[in-house]
C-alpha cells in the first residue's frame, strides 16, 4: 500500500506542477500574444457557452471523484485485503489523477479562445488545482 501511495502522490504533485506551468504559459502567451475570440460565433453566444463549460467541469469533476476515486476507496477500505480492489482502485486513482488537469485544461484553454479572457484559463486550473489538492493519496489508510 505505501508503494500505491507513493505513486499516487508522485501522480498528483506532477498533476500540480503541470498546472502551474500552464497558468504561466497562459499568462506570458495572454500578456504577449493575446487570443481575439472567434468571428464565426456571435458574441452573446460565447459567455452561455463558457458558463456552461464550467457548469459541467464542475459535475464531470464531482462524478469522477464519485466513480473513479471514491467509490473504489471505500470498498477497498469495507473489504479484507483484497488484490482486485486494490488493483481496480489503483487504476482507477491513476485516471483519476491523469483526467482532472488534462480536462481543465483542455475545457480551459476553449474558454480563453472563446472569451479571450485570460482569466477562465485560470478558473479552469484553479478547479483543477483545489481537486488535486482535495484529493490527497497519503490519507489512504493502511489495511
Amino acid at each position: 500500500m505505501q508503494q500505491i501511495k507513493h505513486s499516487l502522490v508522485k501522480r498528483r504533485n506532477i498533476g500540480l506542477v503541470i498546472l502551474l506551468i500552464i497558468a504561466l504559459l497562459g499568462y506570458f502567451i495572454d500578456r504577449y500574444a493575446p487570443f481575439a475570440p472567434p468571428g464565426y460565433i456571435s458574441p452573446e453566444w460565447r459567455k452561455p457557452f463558457v458558463y456552461f463549460l464550467i457548469t459541467y467541469k464542475v459535475i464531470e469533476l464531482g462524478i469522477f471523484y464519485l466513480l473513479f476515486y471514491r467509490k473504489h476507496y471505500i470498498r477497498l477500505i469495507e473489504a479484507q485485503f483484497d488484490i482486485s480492489f486494490l488493483e481496480k482502485f489503483t487504476k482507477n486513482a491513476k485516471r483519476f489523477f491523469f483526467l482532472v488537469p488534462q480536462g481543465s485544461i483542455v475545457f480551459g484553454f476553449l474558454s480563453y479562445k472563446l472569451s479571450g479572457e485570460i482569466v477562465y484559463l485560470w478558473l479552469f486550473l484553479t478547479i483543477a488545482f483545489l481537486t488535486l489538492i482535495l484529493v490527497n493519496p497519503n490519507k489512504l489508510k493502511e489495511n
